[in-house]
């Protein structure tokens, strides 16, 4: 099954239960079939999903699902 490139962090940062690099997150992505890209840079592409998606969801004050940890490193609120 192909997942969103926001989907496929989601499910792979809840069962690594740690917060992982993107370039760590698109390579068990890939690694895993759970996604499917032609762009030259996946990790870039994710990062500024995941910063968009935190974006939207606190405009609308939806409850976010990621948490930017450092540069390039993100987790899951629901961790906390």
């Amino acid at each position: 099954m192909t997942y969103s490139k926001t989907e496929a962090a989601y499910h792979i940062l809840k069962s690594s239960r740690k917060p992982l690099h993107v370039d760590e997150i698109i390579k068990i992505a890939l690694d895993k079939k759970m996604i499917k890209t032609k762009g030259k840079t996946p990790e870039s592409t994710l990062a500024v999903d995941l910063l968009l998606e935190t974006r939207r969801r606190a405009k609308r004050g939806a409850k976010q699902r990621f948490v930017k940890v450092s540069s390039g490193i993100w987790g899951l609120t629901e961790w906390k």
